[in-house]
């Protein structure tokens, strides 16, 4: 029979191999999602938080183009994945007579 502290470390070791392997074959395929979001016209995010859209694709350079028309340079491994900006949605901001909606001044109390 085989000593516990033997089998112990035989398991631990499997274990090892076995979340090595696992871990390594996600990274993978969060990459490959993120290679595919780098298309031209796409909208994508970066991990420091930039948003644009794809313009150009040369070797590992992405160009982007802001909101604003501003077109900047990223490397491929910035790039997070395919994202579009959360913009607020304009709703009920403003009444039909275009005042904004909030309290008036004639409604405060003093």
């Amino acid at each position: 029979m085989l000593d516990p502290f033997l089998l112990m470390l035989i398991f631990m070791l499997l274990l090892f191999v076995a979340m090595n392997y696992f871990g390594k074959k996600k990274t993978a395929q969060l990459r490959e999602q993120r290679m595919a979001a780098i298309v031209v016209g796409n909208s994508v995010r970066t991990h420091s938080g930039f948003f644009g859209t794809v313009v150009d694709i040369d070797g590992d350079t992405v160009t982007l183009e802001s909101p604003s028309g501003a077109e900047t340079m990223w490397h491929k491994d910035a790039i997070f994945g395919a994202q579009e900006p959360p913009l607020a949605a304009v709703e009920d901001a403003v009444e039909e007579d275009g005042a904004v909606d909030g309290p008036r001044p004639e409604d405060r109390t003093q």
